[in-house]
């Protein structure tokens, strides 16, 4: 599913990317996400905050190693 019409980027590239780590401003810088018309910016916060809740990428090491 498409998260930013304007630029053709979609829930799972956003998801992976902050999965990865990156911030919500790393990956707007990267892809340009809500940089056009702006009406994804909240949507495309909300799944950058919740992708990085749920990344072993931000656990603290005791919880990601299992």
């Amino acid at each position: 599913m498409y998260l930013c019409v304007c630029n053709a980027i979609t829930v799972t590239m956003v998801r992976d990317l902050a999965a990865e780590g990156l911030s919500f401003e790393e990956i707007q810088a990267l892809t340009n996400c809500s940089g056009s018309c702006g009406s994804c910016l909240e949507f495309a916060e909300t799944i950058v905050d919740q992708s990085r809740r749920n990344s072993p990428a931000t656990l603290p090491l005791s919880l990601a190693s299992g």
